[in-house]
């Protein structure tokens, strides 16, 4: 007969041993997904950073060459119908930005002959369809999770200040940098080129009336002052004289998008347009990431489209010298108007953002 001492039996872990090792393992990755998660946003918000500096420094070249920022806006004409030019369907700065941004070869395909690039009439526009569908990383925020629902989206948009309108003159006052037609040149820029925002960051539609991303905009909507047929005229749609028309139009809109009527799912479908809605073009009348809806008369040169991203806290922005900042979802109203306008004369503290 063979005896085994107990030294050679084989100890196996007890089910309270491997749930205790579970448990550990369990709460080890609850800690370190946070910092992994962090690490990686941290990641996307640089490469943010970079893709608007990028657009700041094409916006300088442009700048040097031409003695203005890029046209806001350029006519989308169809030379083959008489009375077809419009602002509504032409391109904007980021075209105009192209061979800056290394985009030479799309900029050379552009036919500015013909520069209209969608809603055109005539199968003679059509020449511009490649350039319009045409994906620009550099134009995406990778933070973003819909930035692909649309092949030549963007997150990144010029702004028109603190108003309603896209218009400058007497309609639309033009108070911030980017106006329907108008180049701006630094001289024009009285408050200073540190403290006036050119760029920012919008979210990207879904494309699906039936869901909600956060980039929904409501339509229909008219400005609350009753002027303009609805766009509003002067200053009663641009802040701050106009402030209280739009506490009534945000109440309003909220109204609105509660009832889930007039829903647009394509904002910023197309970083070729000028246009607001589809195009590249944003408004400062609410604070970034503002908890209120996005309204609009007509989507097209009027509209509250508010400065978003995915970024927790804020937005990245672009400043006409330049410079790429974040400014938090809490900065002061008063103080994200002033940033809006090139030539308010507001005073602004470098801390009060």
């Amino acid at each position: 007969m063979v005896f085994r001492s107990k030294s050679n039996q084989i100890q196996a872990f007890t089910l309270i041993e491997l749930l205790v090792v579970i448990a550990i393992i369990a709460v080890l990755i609850s800690l370190l997904l946070p910092a992994v998660q962090s690490a990686r946003e941290a990641a996307r918000r640089a490469q943010c950073i970079n893709n608007l500096k990028q657009i700041g420094l094409a916006c300088h070249n442009y700048h040097s060459s031409n003695d203005s920022f890029p046209l806001s806006s350029a006519p989308g004409r169809d030379p083959t119908l008489p009375g077809s030019s419009s602002f509504w369907w032409g391109p904007g700065p980021l075209v105009f930005s192209l061979q800056y941004v290394e985009g030479g070869s799309l900029a050379n395909a552009f036919n500015f002959n013909t520069p209209c690039v969608a809603g055109c009439t005539n199968a003679t526009a059509a020449g511009n369809v490649t350039v319009r569908d045409t994906s620009m990383s550099s134009y995406l925020c990778p933070s973003d999770p819909f930035n692909s629902n649309f092949r030549s989206g963007t997150n990144y948009y010029n702004s028109v200040g603190p108003q309603f309108r896209w218009h400058g003159g007497t309609n639309g006052i033009g108070v911030g940098m980017f106006a329907e037609g108008e180049a701006i040149s630094i001289r024009q820029v009285i408050d200073g080129t540190s403290n006036t925002i050119i760029f920012s960051e919008g979210l990207i539609g879904d494309g699906s009336a039936a869901s909600r991303n956060g980039a929904e905009v409501f339509r229909d909507v008219a400005w609350t002052s009753g002027t303009g047929g609805g766009r509003g005229i002067g200053a009663d749609q641009a802040m701050p004289t106009g402030s209280a028309n739009l506490v009534t139009y945000t109440a309003l809109c909220n109204q609105i998008s509660k009832a889930g009527t007039g829903v647009q799912d394509d904002h910023g479908r197309y970083w070729i347009m000028a246009r607001m809605g589809l195009g590249s073009t944003f408004s400062m009348l609410l604070p970034p990431n503002s908890p209120n809806a996005d309204c609009t008369f007509y989507p097209a040169d009027n509209g509250m489209y508010t400065a978003r991203s995915r970024h927790p806290g804020g937005v990245n922005t672009l400043f006409a010298d330049g410079s790429v900042k974040f400014v938090k979802n809490s900065v002061n109203i008063a103080t994200w108007w002033a940033l809006g306008t090139k030539a308010g004369g507001e005073v602004i503290s470098a801390d009060s953002y």
